[in-house]
């Protein structure tokens, strides 16, 4: 019997832990340094302004407990139909200095790792795309973004 081994077929995906926990704790300095003050308040609200186009984004606590926190995130912009504003919610842990997405447009508990085609089309690495999105997007409102409230 000849077993024939199919070259194209792609290896299986595997989670880089240290990456992930590199840009989980990332996002978190880049977070707590965009709301510097989210210990003390509940609602935020950022202006964003790149090239000719502006938008806002709007941060609510949704809970608080000893050691995590839970913020949801919406936008609205005037950047064209072309383009959907997603809706997230962030969990931020305090005490391990790390923050990732845990809901992205109503949908939640995503999985580190998907089999692949899956009922819901998701990636194999979905999760780890998420925390990617999220560490660009606290970079593009650390590098546009600006606030009308009054800093103490």
């Amino acid at each position: 019997m000849i077993v024939v081994m199919n070259k194209n077929l792609k290896p299986r995906y595997r989670t880089n832990l240290v990456k992930q926990q590199s840009l989980c704790e990332s996002s978190f300095h880049k977070l707590r340094h965009l709301l510097p003050e989210l210990d003390n308040q509940d609602n935020f609200q950022l202006k964003l302004h790149y090239q000719k186009h502006t938008g806002v984004v709007e941060f609510q606590v949704v809970s608080r407990a000893p050691f995590t926190l839970e913020l949801d995130v919406s936008i609205q912009a005037d950047w064209g139909q072309w383009l959907d504003m997603p809706s997230f919610r962030i969990r931020a842990y305090q005490d391990v200095r790390m923050a990732e997405i845990v809901s992205m447009n109503r949908e939640r508990n995503f999985e580190a790792l998907y089999d692949y085609p899956n009922q819901k089309m998701h990636q194999p690495d979905e999760k780890a795309q998420l925390n990617q999105l999220l560490a660009e997007w606290l970079n593009f409102c650390l590098a546009h973004g600006f606030s009308d409230q009054k800093v103490v």
